[in-house]
């Protein structure tokens, strides 16, 4: 035996996910919103809180000062002994990497099911003002982007991601309207998601009209600030057969890191090889091409960002994700969906569903079904 309990590695799997509505939660903390996904996912598998092996967490936000030892802290609200409890924290790519630490808990067989828990609820957390432990804490926020961009404030940020999309727009001369047409799909798909905070019908006339945040970034191109909680049960490959679950196995993990702190200014702001080395190096571990790929989950943190992320990822080359999202084609030839839920911190993931057999489920046409999700953080 390893020193990991197990001599080969064992298939991953995820065999439920529960989640919050997303939006406004005004009174909630965190580790509430939390526990609701947490329960919500249990249930749909008749699970209890106290057959998990491990639980894996991410900070509360950035807006939130945190004591110390909070996983311990989650773990005592819930009753819950493990042999696995890790936090972690990676900017936004902190709970696509909890679930990578889950995974290889389990791939190693140092535990068969967990949870993975991502929450936060801070979208009206200075509505009633400020104190100075408040202002303390936006300077300290502001310190994480080092020691040539946090002079210029925490909400810098948006004036990078900003930059990043004038220059994409210069090089390649894309409209304004192009990159609002993407808006305008994703919430086509938000409409069909009942848990979605925003399903109302948007066209590109009402995104170029929204308040223009920073030039040329418009209001209905950012992210809304929203609350929520999501959770996803993984667990090993016989735990989940002896359940009789159709789970959907992890088949490739990528992951890559620029060396930048925040900005990759040196790759000219519009190119993004950590998102392309990461999914390679994904879709080579599961043995799969781009052109397998069924659906695509990839998160994108202004409009212009996620275009870009599109043609990282090698669904379109430089420059052409607009004009196929204007023309409403963002399904290249024998490729993927493009489903919207970057920086220089990557992670991509490609899965693959099965029945409880052991055999890859189909849709109607009788093609199996992959994905993949890929996240990152920052510029």
């Amino acid at each position: 035996m390893s020193a990991f309990g197990s001599e080969r590695t064992l298939r991953c799997a995820v065999a439920s996910w529960g989640s919050t509505t997303v939006g406004r939660h005004p009174g909630r903390t965190p580790t509430e919103l939390g526990f609701e996904a947490l329960h919500n996912a249990l249930a749909r598998i008749d699970l209890s809180a106290s057959e998990l092996d491990g639980l894996f967490i991410v900070p509360q936000g950035y807006a939130r000062a945190q004591a110390p030892l909070r996983p311990s802290r989650v773990t005592e609200e819930l009753g819950l002994s493990t042999r696995a409890l890790i936090e972690v924290e990676c900017g936004g790519a902190s709970s696509l990497l909890a679930f990578k630490a889950a995974c290889q808990e389990i791939a190693t067989g140092q535990i068969e099911v967990a949870a993975v828990i991502g929450a936060q609820s801070e979208r009206r957390l200075y509505e009633d003002g400020m104190d100075e432990g408040d202002l303390d804490r936006v300077y300290l926020l502001a310190s994480m982007m080092g020691s040539y961009v946090a002079p210029y404030g925490v909400l810098t940020a948006v004036s990078c991601y900003a930059l990043s999309a004038q220059r994409y727009m210069h090089e390649h001369g894309i409209a304004a309207e192009e990159i609002a047409e993407l808006p305008v799909r994703l919430r086509r798909h938000a409409a069909l998601n009942p848990i979605a905070e925003q399903r109302e019908p948007l066209s590109v006339e009402d995104v170029l009209s929204s308040r223009m945040v920073c030039p040329p970034v418009h209001k209905l191109e950012a992210p809304p600030w929203s609350d929520g909680g999501a959770c996803v049960i993984v667990a090993s490959e016989d735990w989940a057969r002896r359940r009789g679950l159709e789970p959907v196995f992890l088949t490739g993990w990528g992951e890559a890191h620029d060396s930048a702190n925040f900005v990759a200014f040196e790759q000219g702001l519009t190119s993004f090889p950590w998102v392309r080395d990461s999914t390679n190096i994904a879709l080579e571990r599961a043995g799969r091409r781009l052109d397998d790929l069924d659906v695509a989950e990839i998160y994108g943190a202004f409009a212009a960002s996620e275009l870009m992320t599109y043609e990282a990822v090698g669904f379109f080359r430089d420059g052409e994700a607009a004009a196929a999202v204007a023309r409403d084609s963002v399904r290249p030839p024998g490729s993927a969906d493009l489903v919207e839920r970057p920086g220089r911190d990557s992670a991509a993931a490609a899965a693959r569903t099965e029945d409880s057999r052991g055999r890859s489920t189909s849709d109607s046409s009788g093609r199996t079904r992959f994905a993949i999700c890929s996240k990152c953080r920052s510029a």
